[in-house]
């Protein structure tokens, strides 16, 4: 029971939600033990937060997704019958009522003002509103997971990171946004990318189980060119943090070294219909992009 708990939070997803986090304050250079610091605690606490946030919405996901996933995730442990569907509520509840705790907690404890507590709060109405409505909308649902991947660094854009403003140094948001836009391309065109592939890989399912996904209502190769568009306009904007500044030359060669490659293959075998190797490429352009921030950040 307990493995099948652990299969339902999507560990990797937590996983990738937590680097994401510490990648956004690393880009910022507001780390622990950094010259301009948050604390441990917080780091902890988000990441935590984050953490019950994912977990408790992918297990509601497969409670109100039960019977469609029975046609496109036969292997899922609710489906499977390795957990039942009342224990399964009953975790999903305890993890959003942590998730607001780790929210709450930071806010009274690092007394860094209510930002955490305010964020958690709409996060976790958002998972739910993607649950409940959300996700039978096309396109809209792509692209609020999309907007879900972003979540961490837009709390690092908007927390309190307590950078002393001098004559030498001072820290608007602008600056912020300008470290921090580059990781957020990433994480929402290349996610929204990759949800319009899985929407084209699970077309039958989705169709024998009365779900309008965009695929179906705009046709196959309408959204393979809109996911193709997505990933073209994300890599034509590689150059626009080094115009403005904000990252090295650096950044550029390595990202339209790794990335062109990356993207063609995308395109090519998005043609061939293979959605599954397609998301991959996908997530393997988002892991280069990501690195290439954090060498040049280095």
């Amino acid at each position: 029971m307990l493995f099948a708990l652990f299969k339902m939070i999507r560990p990797v997803n937590v996983v990738i939600a937590m680097v994401t986090l510490a990648i956004g304050y690393y880009l910022l250079g507001v780390l622990p033990l950094q010259e301009m610091n948050i604390s441990w605690l917080t780091l902890i606490l988000q990441a935590l937060g984050f953490a019950f946030a994912i977990g408790f919405a992918n297990i509601q996901n497969d409670i109100w997704d039960l019977e469609t996933d029975k046609l496109n995730r036969p292997e899922r442990p609710l489906v499977s019958g390795k957990i039942s569907v009342s224990a399964a509520q009953k975790v999903w509840v305890a993890l959003l009522i942590l998730s607001l705790l780790c929210g709450l907690a930071d806010s009274l404890i690092t007394k860094t003002g209510f930002t955490s507590a305010i964020f958690f709060v709409l996060l976790d109405a958002l998972l739910i509103a993607y649950n409940k409505k959300l996700k039978h909308i096309p396109l809209l649902k792509n692209m609020t997971v999309a907007l879900l991947c972003a979540t961490p660094l837009i709390l690092c854009l908007f927390y309190p990171t307590g950078i002393p403003e001098t004559e030498d140094l001072t820290w608007t948001p602008a600056d912020k946004i300008g470290f921090l836009y580059p990781a957020m391309m990433f994480a929402f065109l290349l996610t929204t990318a990759r949800e319009i592939y899985k929407d084209l890989e699970d077309e039958i399912g989705d169709l024998k189980a009365g779900i309008m996904t965009f695929p179906l209502i705009a046709g196959a190769p309408t959204a393979r060119r809109l996911a193709g568009f997505i990933c073209i306009f994300c890599w034509a904007l590689l150059p626009l943090p080094v115009v403005q500044g904000f990252y090295p030359t650096l950044f550029l060669i390595i990202t339209a070294t790794v990335l062109t490659p990356t993207f063609v293959a995308i395109l090519v075998f998005a043609h061939k219909k293979n959605y599954r190797r397609t998301q991959k490429l996908v997530k393997v352009a988002m892991f280069a992009g990501l690195v290439a921030l954090l060498v040049c950040s280095f």
